[in-house]
């Protein structure tokens, strides 16, 4: 199998915002803890650039959300949706794994088996991701957390998943699984 081009993320225009506050700040605004979700963990991960490990992983995203995982005291079994850096459809397949939905080399058959899709019991990149939806480069890594916030607060109409979401979590990468952040998101009821 080879990829083709509709394989690949196309870089796209684009941007993204969001507002992180603390309390305070959540008072200021007139808000209450049911309009917004929390992080609750972070986890960063970065590797060689002129060295490459095992080219059938992802260990850099491994273990930045390894690392998400552990300050939110979170495992993988927690998670009710994911949104992940899909520069490559192999590349969702990879990330899947690296964060503990599936086993080494399970990433497709999980997809296949439809646990990813949005009717799944861990719904993967719900507004499209990168291919679907577009690789605005700078601003990706700010579209994850944002999709997550409007899936757990009920507002992505025709894809919105159904159920409660109570813990979703991101993974966005640079070069290659150089350079890797991660979250762990918590819907606030």
């Amino acid at each position: 199998p080879y990829i083709k081009m509709s394989d690949c993320s196309q870089v796209s225009d684009g941007a993204s915002a969001l507002l992180l506050v603390s309390e305070a700040g959540l008072a200021k605004m007139g808000k209450a803890h049911a309009d917004v979700v929390e992080v609750m963990g972070t986890g960063h991960a970065v590797s060689s650039l002129y060295e490459d490990g095992d080219l059938t992983e992802l260990g850099t995203t491994k273990t930045a959300v390894g690392r998400a995982y552990a300050s939110a005291g979170i495992s993988a079994g927690d998670v009710n949706v994911a949104e992940v850096h899909d520069c490559f459809t192999v590349t969702e397949l990879m990330m899947i794994e690296a964060l503990g939905l599936a086993d080494p080399g399970q990433g497709g058959v999980v997809t296949r088996d439809g646990v990813t899709s949005l009717s799944g019991s861990v719904p993967v990149n719900t507004g499209g991701g990168l291919i679907g939806f577009g690789h605005p480069v700078g601003a990706t890594g700010v579209k994850q957390p944002l999709e997550i916030f409007r899936q757990m607060k009920g507002l992505c109409g025709d894809y919105q998943v159904s159920g409660s979401l109570q813990w979703g979590v991101t993974a966005n990468m640079g070069g290659d699984d150089k350079t890797v952040v991660s979250l762990a998101i918590r819907n606030l009821d």
